[in-house]
């Protein structure tokens, strides 16, 4: 039998977060459901790490510890180890992860994202990233079941750098490529998948007709797109779940999200800066 499915007792720091679950300010709840997600590795963590990752200041992380009976982080990391919690988090965890249909779903997904690396490896990868970056508008589309991945995707992009543009072919019919000023750079990001959408082979072509730079992210059975670009970057969503996963996606298009943003730090972090003053005069959050 492997021991390493057996259900274990909770460990000495979810008792005491259980302890006062209910009595939590915002700041606290965020904190404590952080601890409880990245318990296996707060052996790597210290309170200056903690605080950048959950976006509170040191201060509160410390006084959060001091209220769950801690004398700091080497206290917790302490407490944790006497009663065998916090030991070979990464291996441990992975071994269990390998435990039953949940964890072969998610081995197969991380397999699937550690993929990517080929992908980045690629020459054609920083000729992509160059050509988004260099043009003065970028357009993202996509279809059907991934439409709300480039809509997303767009609206990330269009945080760290300006002109993007989300392009649905069936709402606006293009009037956002009708002719502008030929001395500028544009290019199009595609997202497509199986099945794949009728219109996006003519838009490739339609897009490289009018001189645009054209990346495509799809799937890896595509083979039409590299007849039409050589910037065409390939993910697996073949997990083998009931509805094949999304996070092999998500993961790339983060990458083209922060590689682009790479190509000018300061312009990215500037916007970044500025961002959160909009935010607050419409008072969403």
């Amino acid at each position: 039998m492997n021991d390493r499915s057996e259900p274990q007792s909770p460990s000495p720091l979810l008792l005491r977060l259980q302890a006062v679950e209910g009595s939590l300010t915002k700041s606290e709840a965020v904190l404590a459901q952080w601890l409880t997600r990245n318990e296996a590795a707060l052996g790597l963590e210290t309170g200056a790490t903690i605080a950048a990752k959950t976006g509170m200041s040191e201060i509160t992380v410390s006084r959060f510890l001091r209220r769950l009976g801690y004398r700091g982080m080497a206290a917790l990391k302490e407490d944790l180890l006497e009663r065998g919690a916090a030991q070979l988090p990464g291996a441990d965890l992975g071994l269990r992860l390998l435990d039953g249909e949940m964890g072969t779903l998610l081995r197969r997904d991380a397999e699937a994202v550690l993929a990517l690396a080929a992908q980045v490896a690629r020459p054609e990868w920083a000729e992509a990233v160059a050509a988004i970056h260099g043009a003065d508008e970028v357009f993202v589309t996509g279809f059907q079941t991934v439409k709300g991945a480039a809509a997303d995707f767009a609206r990330r992009l269009s945080i760290l750098r300006d002109r993007v543009r989300f392009v649905a072919a069936h709402d606006s019919g293009l009037a956002e490529w009708l002719p502008s000023d030929p001395a500028e750079r544009r290019c199009l990001i595609l997202i497509d998948i199986v099945p794949y959408a009728r219109e996006a082979e003519p838009l490739v072509r339609l897009a490289r007709a009018q001189g645009m730079a054209v990346v495509v992210l799809t799937d890896e059975l595509n083979t039409w797109a590299a007849v039409l670009t050589p910037h065409v970057f390939f993910v697996s969503p073949k997990a083998h779940a009931y509805v094949e996963s999304s996070g092999p996606l998500a993961s790339l298009l983060s990458l083209v999200t922060h590689s682009v943003a790479a190509q000018d730090p300061a312009r990215a972090k500037a916007r970044l800066a500025a961002w959160p003053a909009l935010l607050r005069e419409l008072a969403l959050f």
